[in-house]
């Protein structure tokens, strides 16, 4: 079973998820959500916009959705009250590929 992120942030004192992925150029993408949102950023993930990540998109291209892997999880050391995410793209309810 998945780990509930509302629950680690309450075990662990984390106040802020940095949801993240990384684009075609090795830029690391990021989206800061506060502990109280995480529980719908696990279930449908936090939009991005495809083209702005530079993705062969326009802005009237639908966002992107990033669902956070629970078990990437990392404290960060020098501000413990944020915790980093890696994030699997989704979009239209498929993968990106």
């Amino acid at each position: 079973m998945s780990k509930n992120l509302a629950d680690v942030a309450k075990d662990k004192g984390i106040r802020y998820f940095l949801i993240s992925f990384t684009d075609l150029f090795g830029v690391v993408r990021s989206k800061l959500v506060p502990a109280s949102a995480i529980g719908g950023m696990q279930k449908d993930g936090a939009g991005f916009a495809g083209f702005a990540a530079h993705l062969d998109m326009t802005p009237a291209d639908a966002d992107m959705f990033g669902v956070p892997d629970p078990n990437s999880l990392i404290q960060l050391p020098w501000n413990k009250e944020v915790g980093w995410l890696a994030s699997d793209l989704w979009m239209g309810g498929k993968p990106v590929e």
